[in-house]
């Protein structure tokens, strides 16, 4: 797993006094292991294997979900980018669990658990996210990668833009990759959940809850 490469690696610079490990170019990391840990590191290490050797098998769809709100970029980016804050504004989440934030003064890294509940039919299924959200602070982006059993990715890059005008437009580019037999269910129910918590967002924000 990366955790155990990232030892690796640093104990490697630590020992040959290469340049990359001085103190200040390597990324502060907080680690917070729980009992939902070894769920995302076997969902990572799917997802992982998935980017390297894509199956023939599966099918995409990529949506575009543009929203403008009536607040400065700051402040924008600042409450939608905080992941606690989809608590109680997307329709399916019920809790955020942390398992490691990294920061290299640059980009910050949180890995974590999403608790779902996904609505089928008449029941709801309790679904695990495991999912990885990288932080661009500079350029006001982030994106945010995910697994899914029964193998569903869901891939978005989340762009903030100043309008000059008191406003922001934030766009989530998404894509999600599953069996071709779940692919309209997964992204509709995608598309539907994260329009519903877009539009909480923009009134919490515009009303200033956030």
């Amino acid at each position: 797993m990366k955790y155990l490469v990232g030892c690796a690696l640093a104990l490697s610079f630590a020992v040959t006094g290469s340049p990359a490990a001085q103190a200040d170019s390597a990324p502060t990391c907080t680690d917070t292991p729980n009992s939902y840990t070894p769920g995302w590191q076997t969902g990572w290490a799917a997802y992982q294997a998935a980017q390297k050797s894509p199956s023939s098998g599966q099918a995409s769809r990529t949506v575009d979900l543009p929203i403008t709100i009536n607040a400065p970029i700051a402040h924008v980016w600042t409450a939608y980018s905080n992941l606690r804050n989809d608590i109680g504004r997307h329709p399916f989440l019920k809790d955020i669990i942390m398992h490691r934030t990294c920061s290299d003064g640059v980009t910050t890294t949180n890995d974590f658990t999403a608790l779902e509940n996904v609505p089928m039919g008449s029941v709801d299924y309790p679904a695990k996210t495991q999912a990885e959200q990288i932080l661009h602070p500079a350029d006001h982006y982030y994106t945010t990668n995910s697994y899914d059993d029964p193998s569903v990715i869901t891939q978005q890059k989340i762009t903030f833009t100043d309008n000059g005008n008191g406003t922001t437009t934030v766009n989530e580019h998404i894509t999600f990759t599953t069996n071709p037999l779940l692919l309209s269910f997964t992204a509709d129910n995608g598309i539907s959940s994260h329009q519903a918590y877009q539009a909480a967002l923009k009134r919490d924000i515009e009303n200033g809850t956030l």
